[in-house]
């Protein structure tokens, strides 16, 4: 059998546009026609807004906000926040909603400055609570982390008073923060706001206190989602009629082959 000259396939299948234009709009509409009878898949978003205080941080690198950034959206996605929300969404709905459920219908993207939450299911109303379900207790765990976030850097401020204290008693100064302090109390409070600021820094669940998040929209309902799967089946068929086009051609050429 002769080798299949790959230079006269194509131009076969060049010759074939009809052919393979017939094919691809039958396959396009075979996709349309699969997306009508499939159930419709709704869509809820919520937006977070994210700004940093450079009054406080000063100039940061890429790399710096790109990790304050994506500090906020671990939070979004953590356990204690998912598992929060699908508690209360199951108490609402008298059912018994999956994590994995969940997070199999769950969206989280981030542009720029902004993280968007997106939630799909063939109920319009399941999909917006649960999006504004997750949205709140986000919203919750973000805002309970700055705080914790804004407390360890108080306890910075001290821990730096103290240090100043510590290294001015041998030397006899008199501090305002330090009157009245000897040795061993000073020593004692560094260390038990040492400890403090840990247990803060661990509750502030990595976020950065500069840091400013607002939950600007919630519940935000489109056909975004019943719009990209009608896309997809369609262009899937469409796809499906110009590999079938090719094959049909590749067949042909194969038959040539072997009739020299």
């Amino acid at each position: 059998m002769n080798q299949i000259d790959v230079v006269k396939w194509v131009k076969k299948f060049s010759e074939r546009w009809m052919v393979t234009t017939a094919l691809m709009i039958a396959g396009g509409l075979l996709g349309l026609l699969v997306s009508q009878v499939r159930p419709p898949i709704f869509e809820s978003a919520a937006i977070f807004s994210v700004t940093i205080d450079y009054t406080q941080t000063g100039a940061l690198t890429d790399i710096q906000e790109d990790q304050a950034m994506r500090g906020v959206g671990s939070v979004i996605l953590s356990d204690r926040v998912i598992k929060t929300a699908l508690s209360l969404i199951n108490k609402e709905r008298g059912t018994v909603f999956s994590q994995s459920g969940f997070l199999d219908n769950s969206f989280l993207d981030r542009e720029e400055f902004r993280w968007t939450l997106r939630f799909r299911d063939p109920d319009p109303k399941i999909a917006e609570m649960a999006v504004n379900t997750w949205s709140r207790s986000a919203d919750a765990a973000i805002r309970e982390g700055l705080a914790h976030s804004l407390s360890s850097k108080s306890l910075l401020e001290d821990l730096e008073i103290m240090k100043t204290c510590l290294f001015n008693l041998p030397n006899g100064d008199s501090q305002t923060n330090c009157e009245n302090s000897d040795l061993n109390s000073v020593v004692k409070s560094i260390n038990e706001i040492s400890a403090q600021i840990q247990t803060e820094k661990a509750a502030s669940q990595g976020l950065f206190h500069a840091l400013s998040v607002s939950l600007v929209n919630s519940g935000i309902s489109s056909g975004t989602a019943e719009l990209g799967q009608r896309n997809f089946f369609v262009l899937s068929g469409a796809l499906v009629g110009l590999f079938l086009s090719m094959i049909m051609s590749l067949v042909e050429e194969m038959k040539r082959s072997r009739a020299i």
